[in-house]
């Protein structure tokens, strides 16, 4: 496998989307849609990973997104995070990757998330959603008040939450009985949609409506320009993996925040 190819001035001048933390580039094609972007990239520092997307024709680079300078990057409207933040190594450290993205993007940042907010209610019911317990990966369990602090402290007044995915009760397939054993993976299905769930190997679990809205994820919109886009989703997001699409406006910026 040959070394990857590093980031250039010529690449950075032209992107009007990066995707931090990329690794393989698999959604970086799919992201481009989504934000309607010319010149996507993708940067990591995995070579190892950015060598297989070169290899496959995309557009992805190696080098460490948190020391980037915004200054290289004139054309980049979009900074995308998908499920990378919990992989830092602190809070503080998502901070500082995270103000720095906001630096970079003239319009928004956009960040997947997996939820990490019901952790406790869970384990009060002798349950677990099995990505909470992957020892040495998820090391900055992020909260969406952990976000909002951040969002203020940077003086960003205009962030959209969406939730994904919810789970209704104990049934939903990502949901683990307490004792299962840790580091449990699943990938999606053909269908977008992920199970894990087996009785044989995670024991018996118990049956439970949820009296409050327990999500997969949250999608998260720090809108830092002057001209927010609208977002839709051509499915819904409470019941599936969907994917946002933005719509850009040129209307004034509104003030708001909603979760």
């Amino acid at each position: 496998m040959a070394d990857p190819r590093p980031l250039d001035p010529s690449v950075c001048k032209r992107a009007d989307l990066l995707d931090l933390g990329a690794g393989t580039g698999r959604r970086i094609r799919a992201e481009a849609k989504q934000f309607a972007s010319k010149h996507p990239i993708g940067i990591d520092r995995n070579a190892r990973k950015v060598a297989r997307a070169q290899e496959r024709g995309l557009p992805v680079y190696c080098a460490d997104f948190t020391a980037l300078d915004p200054a290289d990057f004139p054309a980049a409207r979009v900074v995308v995070f998908d499920n990378v933040l919990e992989h830092l190594p602190s809070v503080e450290a998502v901070e500082v990757a995270l103000g720095r993205a906001c630096e970079i993007a003239s319009d928004v940042v956009y960040i997947r998330h997996p939820s990490f907010e019901d952790e406790d209610y869970l384990t009060s019911l002798g349950l677990k959603q099995y990505w909470t317990d992957w020892p040495g990966t998820h090391t900055a369990k992020i909260r969406l008040d952990d976000f909002r602090a951040m969002a203020t402290r940077r003086g960003i007044d205009a962030v959209e939450v969406r939730a994904v995915k919810r789970a209704r009760n104990s049934d939903d397939p990502t949901i683990l009985p307490l004792a299962a054993p840790s580091n449990q993976h699943k990938q999606a299905d053909e269908r977008g949609e992920y199970g894990l769930y087996d009785a044989a190997l995670h024991g018996p679990k118990p049956t439970v409506a949820f009296d409050r809205p327990v999500y997969f994820a949250f999608d998260l919109f720090f809108f830092v320009g002057d001209a927010p886009p609208e977002i839709r989703y051509d499915d819904d997001p409470e019941d599936t993996l969907a994917r946002p699409f933005v719509q850009w406006s040129d209307r004034r910026r509104r003030r708001f925040f909603r979760s």
